[in-house]
């Protein structure tokens, strides 16, 4: 007999799970390095094409964003997993937690999309503030603990 899942919001800010912050990098695209190094990284912008994706870079002088993580366009509303360390543009949020994979990211994607379209232009505009309080429901355990690494049930 399958237990039944129980659920309960969690916010975004929540450190048990979640580590929401702004992009390590944010490099404005006029000022990447043209570099002929032999290792490319993604640089990802708030674009809704190619998961993010705007080109491929070399070594820049900011740190890289580790891959495994989800990154947030709050004013484009884009949303999508990054699987290896990466750069960024200018306004992109990261969201890591200890438990991501690719399958997690994939189930987290469309809740914080949801969360997105609550924020929008004007006075109700979409800033990181307003992201960390936004609530995501998730399965919990008989103690109400975030059933981590088996969010995704098949």
């Amino acid at each position: 007999m399958t237990e039944t899942l129980k659920y309960l919001p969690f916010e975004l800010s929540d450190t048990r799970y979640f580590k929401l912050h702004s992009t390590s990098s944010g490099i404005d695209k006029v000022r990447l390095k043209i570099t002929n190094d032999q290792e490319y990284f993604p640089y990802i912008t708030r674009t809704d094409k190619n998961n993010g994706c705007d080109m491929f870079v070399g070594k820049q002088d900011k740190p890289l964003d580790k891959g495994n993580s989800i990154t947030i366009g709050l004013d484009t509303q884009t949303v999508f997993y990054q699987p290896t360390d990466f750069y960024t543009g200018q306004n992109v949020q990261i969201l890591e937690s200890k438990f991501m994979t690719k399958n997690i990211a994939l189930f987290l994607i469309p809740l914080i999309k949801k969360q997105l379209v609550l924020l929008n232009w004007g006075g109700n505009g979409a800033t990181l503030g307003r992201l960390r309080v936004k609530k995501i429901v998730l399965p919990v355990d008989e103690k109400m603990n975030l059933i981590g690494n088996t969010w995704i049930v098949l």
